[in-house]
């Protein structure tokens, strides 16, 4: 006898309130990596009026960093199909505290140093092309390839130093980091250069755009009110619970003789239990 409400079945294994399924276009991760990298001395580069000071200093100190900008290029490997290498280039905005002898007020300056990683990602094999009503330019280039995305936080200093500058290397930067350094980047040509070493964490990934069946279940309707928020900042503060952790740090729970998260009674006991001295707990 057929099932009258359609459970069990394989056309309708969803539960009551899925009642039926959605195609839908969203974005596959088809592979991905997350590093941990130490960067170590990277040479940077300042404006032309800060590299003087840089040079004549006696010593340097950075201070804070930031990813400026990064950017992301991606071929594909010949001899496997469907592998990718993805190579992102940081550029990184570094803020020191330059020293000269005999000075103990520090000049604040901000420099450029850039790091380039390079990693091989499957990002499967596309044989389509794919064209949309949004495209504004008059022959859009067709999709076959994934798109390389890389995720990264905000770099870490983890030291700083002056050094010798026996073979000055050439920092590539591009004209719009430049411009945004006021256009007056100039590469290290002096007999010392500023060197940084920068923790980062970031995560690569390929991904493409494909089709799928959901399971569609009702419309989702917002249940928050858009009320504007009128009280003032002390109302506002007023309102936010009083960090008791922060003033005393919990030690992984709430831990006694009666075990974790099990408080004792008034009088020192384990409540039903009885205690691990052996005597039995008052009800």
């Amino acid at each position: 006898m057929p099932n009258s409400n359609g459970r069990g079945t394989r056309q309708n294994a969803c539960s009551a309130p899925c009642n039926n399924a959605l195609s839908a276009d969203i974005t596959r991760i088809y592979d991905s990596c997350a590093d941990r990298d130490c960067l170590e001395n990277l040479e940077v580069v300042f404006p032309e009026q800060d590299a003087a000071l840089v040079e004549t200093a006696c010593s340097v100190k950075a201070t804070n960093c930031s990813i400026l900008t990064a950017y992301v290029d991606m071929d594909e490997v010949s001899y496997n199909r469907g592998c990718y290498a993805v190579e992102c280039t940081y550029y990184f905005l570094v803020d020191f505290n330059v020293y000269q002898a005999g000075s103990g007020t520090p000049d604040a300056m901000q420099g450029v140093c850039t790091f380039t990683k390079r990693s091989m990602l499957y990002g499967a094999s596309g044989e389509v092309n794919t064209f949309s009503s949004a495209d504004t330019a008059p022959l859009p280039a067709s999709v076959t390839a994934p798109v390389a995305k890389v995720q990264a936080m905000e770099p870490m200093v983890l030291g700083s130093d002056l050094v010798n500058n026996r073979r000055p290397d050439c920092v590539q930067i591009p004209e719009a980091v430049n411009e945004a350094m006021g256009g007056t980047i100039v590469q290290n040509t002096g007999e010392q250069k500023a060197v940084v070493t920068l923790g980062l964490f970031s995560i690569m990934q390929l991904s493409r755009d494909v089709q799928v069946t959901l399971p569609a279940y009702e419309f989702a309707v917002p249940e928050k009110e858009c009320n504007a928020d009128n009280d003032s900042p002390c109302d506002v503060f007023r309102s936010f619970d009083f960090p008791i952790d922060a003033f005393f740090p919990q030690n992984g729970g709430n831990c006694n003789v009666c075990g974790c998260d099990t408080p004792m009674d008034y009088e020192g006991e384990c409540p039903n239990t009885g205690n691990q001295n052996g005597r039995p707990g008052r009800r």
